[in-house]
């Protein structure tokens, strides 16, 4: 043989079937999946294992006693925290450091069939859904906290009239209950668009093998319940190849932050000492360290910066798989997922700590509706008005009304009212002018902030808030509570297996259960 290939069976086994890797290539490319193995990826690693070892033994593919074996040393490792592995060598990555203590101590006829009828493939797929489980389901409630947020803020502020604003001037007269409404409406279709990844998370990889399946009859959809998932993928192809769960969670991670940068950059305007249409309390504030004057609502900036990560992963995700082939890749299994879980982390904290603004600050209603008058957010209403009530269109009616508004201004910012009755058109008004308040009153149509239609855009997303709730806690039940049903059938397992050793201690292999038809959907 060739210098420096192994020279044995178990030489092949001890390097992966490899030559030995450059230090450096190691050192940058396994030794950081080592040392993260340790923090969290070991553990579901193992979970992962301990379902594909049960079912090969429940379809009779790995002798009962075997798998006994394997599932005790395994859980051995658990119970330690792992602390049999943390001194070993990882030449090849943590997994072939992991696989190899297993087959040392049990030897290649039980420890070596850890890896029968799947692949590093499907487990990598399978292990990456499983660790975003938690940041999707922490993301999904901190959306649902701040849309509950919202909506009981809104009823809180419904009649709180102010300005809306258009390129960053007062426009028409709206309530700080309807701005905080229309953030809970698109809040809601985000959260929906969220909500539907869940669909991609919920099919187990795993079975998958490479690429191509096996010809080993196991049971992929019994590894995806015991694992909590609704099913398992169709086709072995797009379970390996296929990373789009990711890109779809940052996709909708980035709309989301789009609207979540928006509104900071609302409160941000409306919160600052020239506009005070808000106040924050002093402990979501910070002074200065030399400016004895300052209280900044820095919070905001952390939402806003926050919320740009998905955008940011998106593109780094996207860009690393792009072009690459629909297959196992390492561009898209390792580079290409590596900022998913920070990214969606991120958008979480910026959605907490959007709700506790929006939770705790305070419209200053006077300064609001002065603001609202001040603006002449009336003169819309005012031209509908000339225009319904006498024989000018509204074309002309508005011209009219925009004179008085330039009437009124050069006036020193008179009243819209007095400078309203000074025009020729006005005698044919039948109503008197309105008022910032009146026209908020009013505004029932077209989605507006009268109380009617305030009401049903409420109504509507608290029913929008309840679907999206159910779904959350169907899917936390179901992927945090997989556990008690896995570690069951473990156990069972074990017993199983300690019952086919007999009397000298010698195993007895099982008869196999009847592979023609068993399989799991």
């Amino acid at each position: 043989m060739s210098a420096g290939l192994p020279q044995s069976i178990d030489d092949r086994v001890h390097t992966g079937g490899r030559v030995p890797m450059h230090p450096r290539v190691r050192a940058l490319t396994q030794q950081p999946g080592v040392d993260a193995a340790f923090a969290g990826a070991l553990r579901l690693t193992t979970q992962i294992d301990r379902a594909h070892v049960v079912m090969l033994a429940e379809r009779g593919i790995l002798p009962m006693d075997a798998a006994a074996r394997l599932l005790a040393a395994v859980d051995d490792l658990r119970a330690e925290d792992f602390a049999s592995l943390r001194e070993r060598p990882a030449p090849r990555g943590w997994y072939l450091m992991y696989e190899l203590f297993l087959t040392e101590r049990l030897g290649p006829d039980v420890g070596g069939q850890l890896q029968l009828g799947r692949s590093r493939n499907d487990l990598t797929a399978t292990l990456q859904q499983l660790r975003l489980r938690g940041p999707y389901l922490d993301l999904l409630w901190q959306s649902l906290r701040l849309l509950g947020t919202l909506t009981r803020t809104a009823r809180q502020y419904a009649r709180v009239v102010m300005p809306a604003f258009t390129h960053h001037q007062a426009a028409v007269p709206i309530t700080y209950g309807h701005y905080l409404s229309g953030v809970a409406v698109a809040l809601a279709a985000d959260i929906d668009a969220l909500a539907r990844v869940a669909e991609d998370l919920d099919r187990s990889p795993l079975g998958a093998g490479g690429v191509g399946g096996t010809t080993v009859p196991i049971d992929a959809g019994r590894t995806a319940t015991l694992l909590g998932f609704a099913g398992a993928r169709a086709n072995s192809v797009e379970a390996v190849a296929s990373r789009d769960a990711g890109l779809r969670l940052l996709a909708a991670g980035a709309v989301l932050g789009v609207l979540l940068a928006r509104v900071a950059t609302d409160l941000s305007s409306w919160t600052t000492s020239d506009s005070a249409l808000l106040t924050v309390p002093d402990e979501l504030t910070s002074g200065s360290s030399m400016m004895p004057q300052k209280r900044n609502v820095f919070v905001l900036e952390h939402v806003a910066g926050k919320a740009a990560a998905p955008l940011g992963a998106f593109v780094t995700a996207a860009t690393a798989m792009h072009k690459t082939p629909f297959s196992n890749s390492i561009a898209v299994h390792a580079e290409g997922m590596r900022p998913v879980e920070d990214a969606v982390g991120q958008l979480a904290q910026a959605a907490e700590l959007l709700r506790l603004i929006i939770g705790a600050a305070r419209p200053d209603a006077e300064r609001m509706r002065a603001c609202a008058e001040a603006g002449y957010t009336a003169a819309t209403e005012a031209a509908n008005r000339l225009a319904l009530d006498t024989d000018l269109g509204f074309r002309a009616a508005h011209a009219a009304v925009a004179g008085a508004v330039h009437t009124a201004l050069a006036n020193g910012g008179e009243p819209l009212a007095d400078a309203l009755a000074r025009l020729p058109d006005a005698n044919g008004l039948t109503r008197p002018p309105a008022s910032p308040d009146t026209v908020a009153e009013s505004a029932e149509y077209g989605g507006g902030p009268g109380p009617r239609a305030l009401d049903d855009c409420l109504r509507t997303t608290r029913h929008r808030l309840g679907d999206q709730l159910a779904l959350l806690r169907a899917l936390r039940h179901r992927w945090t509570g997989y556990e008690p049903a896995l570690d069951a059938a473990v156990a069972e397992v074990r017993r199983a297996g300690a019952a086919h050793v007999d009397t000298r201690g010698r195993p007895n292999r099982p008869t196999p259960h009847d592979l023609s038809d068993r399989r799991s959907t």
